[in-house]
């Protein structure tokens, strides 16, 4: 009944798919709303032993940008270090310096690790309303969202004014307050989006605001 177990369970399974990968190979682990921009100039640079990519934030469409956070999504290193996909997954987003000696004791908290600036895209909840309330109703968190009695007709109010409610800011341990937030999603110039969406955007257009 644990939904965040399962989904670390899910993550750990994927194990089975790089068991013939070399010790050498990159593995990158992105959740499918993700894109790592391998263009990055930090990417190419790196020689760190995990990346964690720095991503701008999308809501609802394809360019509006949440731009009060930037997305530390997609994860990389060789197979050679990598202990599981959930412990890749959970690594803090930050680089701690040599003196920080919890580092020895929890593997969560990484000396050895880079952050790729214009790491790429995190498209979240971009779906229809009624796409969208089956999400949030059944993904890790699901208990959050079902304490706020959204129903459709109020994701689709939140979707026509832009507006995300999820804090992200909000204390981890504090549920009354995640969903108590009301901040205007800003159109984004579509240069700084995925190549590929910029040369389909008519295939994609309503997934475009504007």
């Amino acid at each position: 009944m644990n939904s965040i177990k399962r989904i670390e369970q899910s993550y750990d399974f994927m194990i089975n798919g790089i068991k013939d990968a070399s010790d050498d190979d990159l593995i990158v682990l992105s959740d499918n709303d993700e894109i790592p921009n391998f263009n990055s100039d930090d990417f190419k640079k790196s020689k760190k032993n995990i990346l964690i990519f720095k991503q701008l934030f999308f809501y609802y469409k394809f360019d509006l940008l949440y731009d009060r956070l930037l997305w530390h999504g997609s994860r990389a290193c060789k197979k050679k270090y990598l202990k599981s996909f959930s412990w890749l997954k959970n690594i803090k987003n930050r680089k701690y310096p040599l003196w920080r000696f919890d580092t020895y004791f929890t593997p969560l908290k990484q000396r050895n690790l880079d952050i790729v600036n214009n790491g790429g895209w995190h498209f979240t909840n971009v779906k229809n309303a009624e796409d969208l309330f089956i999400k949030l109703s059944n993904y890790g968190h699901h208990n959050e969202f079902e304490a706020t009695g959204y129903t459709i007709d109020n994701l689709k109010k939140h979707i026509n004014d832009k507006i995300v409610t999820f804090n992200h800011f909000a204390d981890k341990t504090d549920d009354n307050s995640k969903y108590d937030y009301n901040y205007k999603l800003k159109n984004i110039d579509h240069k700084l989006l995925p190549e590929y969406l910029t040369l389909h955007k008519d295939r994609y257009k309503e997934w475009f605001d504007e």
